[in-house]
This record gives structure tokens, C-alpha cells and sequence, in this order.
């Protein structure tokens, strides 16, 4: 590559940011992008969440040898009490971290040159990259690095439909579902009242608020049945960035909103974000007092459908739940989400963690007449890749 071919620009104001968008929407159609790699996801998680909450733009981008852009990697970072971190633009944090960019000889290098920005050019104490998949440039680096503070591993599966070319056959080689072959737990609901499933159009903004507002409450109350909260479930911030995603007028609306209604009230709903070949699983919501009808596969089950018909794929995104194995046919694959220490001011942090959590095992220990020494190969502080990998930690 020619040396103004390898540059790579930081943008960090809002001007240069927007300023980016019909070359970004170019790369995006290149490079196949996935819809978080839009121009327009990036921009809705920057205006309703990211800016905010106060955070600072760091996108990386290189233009090639003709000025055309040729990567993008959007990324901010935030003060969490004296230490930076830096994190993929994302209205919550746990979608897929990856680097757009049009698939070629030239793709690794660049990569690898938004990878180094990342870590040199940022002022970065911490990096952290959620859901990085595991056959893909940006884990082969990241899982690298020596100094990683936090390691974890999901799977995540995707149900291959555009090469489908009948829905009958492909649901013949799925089995059951909770029981029920696709199509017979929608024919066992409909004879509970007026059964429609629909897309909500993306000019019904108000109508598009109202079934996000309800969806969100269905999570509520999942979350506390099933103990599983998020800050995201409770945010006004994430709540508007849904609404715009379906519907925005300021951007092209990358979401769709598939609602499930008996007798014209919502019982399920769920949202799907559209890329150029794939589609992606965002959220669901369902009426609990329906749920011995599996109302939320209903859904589902249409968001399949209709990927199906627009030739997409669908990314069920990271999570064993069953439904997404199903639909998938197994095609499981894995997903890691990895933090990194990027600074000796980041290593006295860990470090200080390291040393009162010691102090506070020794305490214990103490307590219970135990010996005050951690047992032998017991990883101080709850940091077993860094003790591993790190022999000054």
C-alpha cells in the first residue's frame, strides 16, 4: 500500500462526523455491511446515546490513493473516575465489534492499522471490544494482546436463508420448536380472537413509540422474572434510539418492527436491524400472560419469513437461547468479548484492584482462622489473564 493509502484520520467533532456519510454509505454497500456498520446506526447511537452521556468521538477512517474512503471504525471513549476507555460506538455496548471495511487483499493491513490507532492515537487506558467473532481479523488481534483484564466467550448463530429457495423445504428440515412445527403455534393462537401479524411502517412514528414503549415494559418485567436487568431496559436514551432506528426521518431508518396483535393490542413485537445482505435480531418483547401460546416465536418466526423473502440472512446475534439454535439449523459459531489494559496508568489501576482485593481476602482469611496466604495457583483479584500473561502484574 502507498503511504497516503495507510493514513489514518481520528474524527473527532461532529461535523467531520456527519461530513462522512455518503462516502460511508458507498463502503457500506462495497463491503456488504452488517446494519451496526451503517452510517445511519452509528449516527443514531452518537446523537441519542453516546453524545448524552458526555462521551467523545474517535473514529477512525483511511482513504485510499484516490481519496476514497476505505475503512471506517467508529468508536468512542468515556472517563470512568481518572482512567479512559474507549469502546465501539453502540447505544448500549453489546453489539458485534468490527471494522468496516471491503473485503480484499488490502482489508488485513488496514485492520491492522485502525487497531493500532486505536491503541496509540486515543489516549485509551482500557479497550474494550464486545463480541468480536472469532474468525475475524479484529479478534485475531485483540487476542493478542498480553495484557487482557477481562476474557469472555458467547456463541452467537446466524440462520443462512439466502440460499433458500423454497420457505416449505427449509422449514421440513427444522423439526420442532417447543413442540410445534413452524406455522402451528400461530394457527393454535388464532383461534383465541383476531390474530394479525404486521411490519409497522417507517412514517407511523408515533405508532412505532407507542409498541417500543410497550416492548419495553414486556423486558421490564422479563428481566425481573428471570433476574436479568441492564441500565439500557430503564434508559430514555436507548428507548428514543429504537424509535429512530425504525422510523427516523433525519437518516435512512436501518430497523424494522414487526408487531404480533390479537384483537388490535400487541401481545409480542420484536425489532430486526436491516445490512446490505444480513439481517439482525435487536430486541423482542411479549405479553407474559400469553405466553403458553409462544407469542414471542411467533415473531419471530415472521422476522425468519421475511428475511427469507428479502434474500437476507439472520444474525441471531450472541446467546444459546433455543429458538436462535433452531432457526439456525446449529449453525453456531463464537464470539468474543475481550478488555484490554493499554496503559501504565491502566496497569496501576489493575493493580490498586489487585492489591485490596489481597488485603481483603487476607482479612477474611484472618477471620475464619484460615491461613492468611492465598491458596497455591488461587489468582489474586479475579484477574486470571493478566496474572498468566503479565508476569510484572
Amino acid at each position: 500500500m502507498t503511504d497516503t493509502a495507510s493514513r489514518f484520520e481520528i474524527v473527532s467533532d461532529e461535523a467531520g462526523f456527519r461530513a462522512l456519510q455518503s462516502d460511508w454509505d458507498a463502503l457500506w454497500l462495497r463491503a456488504h455491511g452488517f446494519y451496526h456498520q451503517s452510517f445511519s446506526f452509528c449516527w443514531l447511537s452518537w446523537q441519542e446515546v453516546a453524545k448524552p452521556q458526555g462521551r467523545q468521538l474517535r473514529c477512525i477512517v483511511s482513504r485510499d490513493a484516490d481519496g476514497r474512503l476505505a475503512m471506517v471504525w467508529p468508536l468512542i471513549s468515556y472517563k470512568r473516575l481518572l482512567w479512559t476507555y474507549i469502546v465501539p460506538l453502540s447505544p448500549v455496548g453489546y453489539d458485534y465489534s468490527s471494522v468496516l471495511v471491503e473485503d480484499g487483499p488490502a482489508a488485513p493491513e488496514l485492520i491492522d492499522g485502525a487497531w493500532d490507532a486505536a491503541r496509540q492515537r486515543c489516549g485509551a487506558d482500557f479497550v474494550h471490544m464486545p463480541c468480536m467473532k472469532e474468525d475475524g481479523d479484529l479478534y485475531r488481534l485483540v487476542s493478542k494482546e498480553t495484557r487482557v483484564v477481562f476474557s469472555e466467550s458467547n456463541t452467537w448463530v446466524v440462520a443462512r436463508l439466502r440460499d433458500e429457495t423454497s420457505w416449505e423445504q427449509y422449514c421440513s428440515t427444522l423439526g420442532t420448536l417447543f413442540g410445534k412445527k413452524p406455522g402451528a403455534a400461530e394457527r393454535r393462537f388464532a383461534k383465541e380472537g383476531r390474530l394479525a401479524v404486521r411490519m409497522v411502517d417507517a412514517s407511523a412514528r408515533d405508532e412505532a413509540a407507542s409498541v417500543i414503549d410497550w416492548m419495553l415494559e414486556c423486558k421490564r418485567g422479563w428481566g425481573e422474572r428471570v433476574g436479568k436487568q441492564g441500565e439500557w431496559l430503564n434508559s430514555a436514551s436507548f428507548r428514543n434510539f429504537l424509535v429512530h432506528l425504525v422510523s427516523s426521518t433525519d437518516v435512512p431508518p436501518v430497523g424494522r418492527l414487526i408487531v404480533v396483535s390479537l384483537n388490535e393490542a400487541p401481545v409480542a413485537a420484536a425489532i430486526l436491524g436491516v445490512g446490505d445482505l444480513c439481517a439482525s435480531a435487536i430486541i423482542s418483547g411479549f405479553d407474559a400472560r400469553y405466553g403458553k401460546f409462544c407469542v414471542g416465536s411467533i415473531a419471530w418466526e415472521h422476522a425468519v419469513k421475511w428475511s427469507f423473502e428479502q434474500r437476507y440472512d439472520l444474525d441471531f446475534g450472541v446467546g444459546g437461547e433455543r429458538f436462535k439454535a433452531f432457526w439456525g439449523r446449529g449453525n453456531i459459531a463464537t464470539a468474543w468479548t475481550i478488555q484490554t489494559v493499554n496503559s501504565e496508568w491502566g496497569m496501576l489501576a489493575v493493580r490498586g484492584k489487585r492489591l485490596a482485593r489481597e488485603l481483603i481476602g487476607r482479612i477474611r482469611r484472618r477471620g475464619r482462622g484460615l491461613p492468611i496466604a492465598a491458596p497455591a495457583g488461587e489468582a489474586i483479584g479475579g484477574e486470571p489473564e493478566l496474572a498468566q500473561r503479565d508476569g510484572a502484574a
